[in-house]
């Protein structure tokens, strides 16, 4: 089985695949937009909408693999849905030090005397 892709991966994958069919679609458009009367114009142009539409629908069906990948990955439980970026990581591992070192002080009973 292929390795598992990361979710910085995947982003990189979709945003290529968003783009790719943004810009043919634009390419579509703006060929069928123009107007011409010779019968070579009408040839290129004609090739042109192919060549795009084909792209397009070669940049379809990336995304449905995609989907795919990402839907068995998610079932067999390789994908991170509730994955923490290094900024998490980093604000949690601060967090546990200052309830451990609060944890300590209590223990030892440096607040509850202060209290009392």
């Amino acid at each position: 089985m292929e390795s598992q892709p990361s979710s910085k991966t995947l982003h990189n994958r979709i945003n290529t695949n968003i783009s790719q069919l943004l810009q043919r679609f634009e390419n579509i458009m703006a060929t069928a937009t123009t107007e011409s009367t010779s019968h070579t114009s009408t040839a290129v142009e004609t090739y042109q909408l192919d060549v795009e539409s084909t792209a397009l629908v070669r940049a379809a069906e990336d995304i449905l693999a995609l989907t795919r990948v990402m839907k068995e990955t998610w079932l067999f439980g390789k994908l991170d849905t509730l994955g923490e970026d290094e900024a998490e990581v980093k604000r949690r591992e601060e967090l546990e030090r200052d309830a451990g070192a609060i944890q300590r002080a209590i223990e030892e009973g440096g607040l509850l005397k202060a209290a009392k």
